[in-house]
Order: structure tokens, then sequence, then C-alpha cells
């Protein structure tokens, strides 16, 4: 590779970082910008996929200030995993708002599901259980729902895919998806390491709409300069190789050099997830843990075990945005700590239903033990403590 520097795009649930690597993962430069979330009904999470790419443009355009272009040697993304986009193949459009992995809208179509008797084959399938959170569900409502879009789907003009497929194409034209992103959509089979055609079926999902299957590291495109087809893209030249995609919690434990079985992380986000590596074969869970593919370099497939909790730091954002407890997330940590404890305040953070190990779509989020003595402090450390004993 002739550049000296790699660029490592992660478009989050709550905004896009964009960071620049010389060869020793030394971090010369970051960048975040801000996505919004809209909650149009109770339950419903989305996001507009125009304002998504906006802030991949605004993150990459920000930490290339000042950087020649050519010095990148590649590209690597990392995304939010279950979130759902529908999009015309041929302009690239979205046909509908993505649809976030916290939405609860198919709820009843799991449970559905689940009375028919379809989740024990689900879970040996896909190491995943009927749940809102995975994209197949948010598929199938979006052929049900988009005028057009089951035969669209059919004959290949429309293109369904989690955030990576969708950010891969506008930035290179190839439609693809690696299998960690592809293990968390209820339609792959983990020991196949393919679409699962009985799955395909039974979500009513074509396969002529889904991406191909690469590797999660290896050169999938090069980047589509202002010059190219459908416009290319304005804020990188043309030419520079996308060599590695994962979901991002898989790419959080392999950031975390989790590389041995029985390595383990926990990352902080607008969720909370503890993955752990779990070696070259799949493990199943006793306690309702999911298992996922990790990564696929090579020949070589490596697997892991999943407990996730949905709100993190989205319980930080919402007392920001939803009841003006704070102006900033940074300011949390000092107000929490300005009390010894919450004085009996208790918070269940289930602003989005609960993960594991219980996963209960339905459940909401509590806050109890009230008194005239609870301040914003003493709610600010309880919601804290809420997410620490969830992880």
């Amino acid at each position: 590779m002739a550049g000296d520097l790699l660029l490592g795009i992660d478009q989050g649930t709550t905004g896009t970082t964009a960071l620049l690597l010389d060869h020793e993962s030394r971090v010369v430069a970051l960048r975040t910008s801000e996505v919004p979330i809209r909650f149009p009904a109770p339950g419903l999470v989305e996001q507009d996929a125009d304002a998504m790419w906006a802030s991949v443009a605004s993150a990459v355009s920000g930490v290339l200030a000042g950087v020649d272009p050519s010095r990148i040697a590649a590209i690597g993304i990392t995304n939010q995993r279950e979130t759902c986009l529908l999009w015309d193949a041929a302009s690239g459009v979205a046909a509908h708002p993505a649809i976030v992995w916290q939405d609860r809208r198919t709820l009843a179509r799991c449970e559905e599901l689940r009375e028919a008797g379809h989740e024990p084959r689900l879970t040996r399938t896909t190491g995943l259980l009927l749940d809102p959170y995975f994209t197949a569900t948010k598929a199938e409502w979006l052929l049900d729902h988009v005028e057009g879009a089951r035969e669209g789907a059919r004959e290949g003009r429309l293109r369904l895919g989690t955030v990576d497929a969708w950010l891969v194409e506008r930035l290179t034209g190839e439609f693809v998806t690696d299998p960690s992103n592809a293990s968390r959509t209820l339609l792959f089979d983990l020991e196949r390491l393919d679409w699962d055609d009985g799955l395909l079926d039974l979500f009513g999902v074509p396969r002529a709409s889904l991406p191909r299957l690469v590797n999660s590291s290896g050169v999938v495109g090069k980047t589509r300069g202002p010059d190219r087809p459908r416009g290319g893209i304005g804020f990188l030249p043309d030419g520079i190789p996308v060599a590695g995609i994962a979901g991002d919690q898989q790419a959080a434990l392999f950031g975390q050099a989790c590389f041995q079985p029985g390595m383990a992380k926990c990352t902080y986000g607008t969720g909370a997830f503890v993955l752990l590596n779990t070696g070259t074969a799949p493990r199943f869970s006793s306690n309702r843990l999911l298992t996922t593919v990790a990564w696929k370099i090579g020949d070589e497939t490596t697997y892991a075990l999943e407990g996730s909790a949905f709100v993190a730091g989205a319980a930080v954002q919402w007392l920001r945005d939803g009841l003006g407890f704070i102006a900033s997330a940074a300011e949390v940590e000092a107000l929490a700590v300005s009390v010894p404890d919450s004085g009996g305040v208790v918070f269940v953070p289930a602003l989005a239903g609960l993960g594991a190990p219980w996963w209960r779509p339905a459940a909401r989020g509590v806050r109890c033990g009230l008194t005239r003595g609870s301040t914003r402090a003493r709610i600010a450390r309880a919601v804290l403590a809420g997410v620490r004993l969830q992880v």
C-alpha cells in the first residue's frame, strides 16, 4: 500500500466517527458527527438515511482537513448492526427511513412466530432469538409496508441490507456484507456461512435483494470519486480500497485484541455489549446469550457469545434530550458523583425493552423510589447504576 494512513469509519446509532491511524495504530486525527434519531410513536425508532450519509461526509471531511487524501492506504468500516435499510439499486436513494436496531414495531410478529414454534430452529441455525432487535422482521415489515417493495426486491431493483452494506455500496458501488453483520439478521446459517433459504422463505425476503457475502478483512471495492456514475462521493478521491467490514461490537472485540478463546470485552455506546471469543466453532448458551460470528479472515471463522444491554449511553442522552437534566453528556459524571448514593431512587433502563438474558421487548423503563429529597443528581446516579447493573 502506497499510503501511510488508514481511515476508519464507525457509523453508529447516535453519530459517525472517522479516525485516521498510522501504521503503528496511533490515532492521528478523530472527528465525530451526530446523527438525529426519530421516535415517530412509542416503540418506533428511525433514522433518515440522508442524514446518516451526511454525518459520514461531515466526519470524514473533518478528519481529513489539512491531510492529503492520497496518504490513505485503505478504509475500514464498522457500523450499528441490526438497523435495516431499503434502497433503490440504481439511485441509492432510501425508500423508507432506516429502522433502527432499537425499534420494536415487529413485536407482535415475533410473538406470532414464537407461538408457531419457529424459535428453536431459528436459534439452532442463526444463534439468535426471536426479537424485534434483529433485522429479518424489520426487512419483512419494509417489504409489506413500502409500496412496490416486494416486487422490486424480487427483481433486484431494491436492496435490503444493514448499514455496512448500504455504506459500502455508496462508497464503492459494490453490494456486499460480511459474516459479522450477516449473523445479526436471523437469515444467516452460522455453520454454512450463507443465507438460509428456509429462513428467507419464512420472512419473505428474496435472496436477490440481499448483499453478496465477503470476508471481514480484504479489499471489497474502491471508492468512486466525484466524476464517477451516480455522482460518486465528493469527500474522498477515486480508487481508495475499502478493505475491512465488521459490525461495531465484533470490531470492538477485535480492536480490544481479544484474539484468543476466552477473552472478552464490554463496550459502552448507545447500548452496552459483552462479547466473549469462543474460537473457531459456534458455542451455544444455556443462559439466553447470543451466538454470533465475530469475524472471518481468510478461511478461518471466529465466533463469539454476546450479552446485549440495549440502553447505556442512550440513557444519558435521554437525561440530556428527554428530561433536560444536563446540557451535554459529559456533565453526567460530575452530577452523579456530587451525591454519595441515589437516595433510594432505582432506575430500570428498559427504554428499548430488555435484552439479555430476559429478552422482553415489551418491557418499559421504570424510575421508582422517589421522595421529596430526590434531586437531579440522585436520579442521574440511579440511571448510571441501572446501566451498570444490566452489564
